[in-house]
């Protein structure tokens, strides 16, 4: 089995709680399930199948908790210098609204390319880990 790297990525990044993607082991392809509809056509059948778990043949991709972006916050606002920056960042990720907060004190503070370069490393990591779990090797 083998996927492109840049396919998983893309479908990490466009998660939510009503869209899920999976790997299709027999076509090897990423595919995507919304509102009813896989990868834009209807086919119901094909989605409960999926959903109740009885083809093994599709293998769910890393959801918003497998990718636990609050997570990657964190981890950049460790990383960085112990000051303003670090202590800025660290109080506004708390509580309703912080991911929102997080990026615009980013833009505040001239570090959103540092945080894009951060988090897009933290996506390919889980994306790796995904493949190297499922036993699926990476096309780059």
């Amino acid at each position: 089995m083998k996927v492109k790297l840049q396919d998983v990525l893309e479908a990490m990044s466009f998660t939510n709680p009503e869209t899920e993607y999976y790997y299709s082991t027999e076509t090897e392809e990423v595919l995507m399930i919304f509102d009813g509809m896989v990868n834009g056509d209807d086919d119901s059948e094909l989605i409960e199948e999926i959903e109740d778990g009885f083809i093994e043949d599709y293998i769910p991709l890393p959801g918003q908790y497998d990718i636990d972006e609050y997570s990657m916050m964190e981890n950049f606002i460790y990383e960085l210098p112990e000051g303003k920056a670090q202590d800025e960042l660290e109080n506004v990720i708390h509580g309703r609204g912080a991911y929102r907060r997080f990026k615009d004190k980013l833009c505040n503070l001239g570090l959103e390319q540092k945080w894009y370069k951060h988090r897009d490393g933290a996506y390919e990591k889980v994306a790796r880990e995904w493949c190297e779990r499922n036993n699926i090797e990476i096309i780059e």
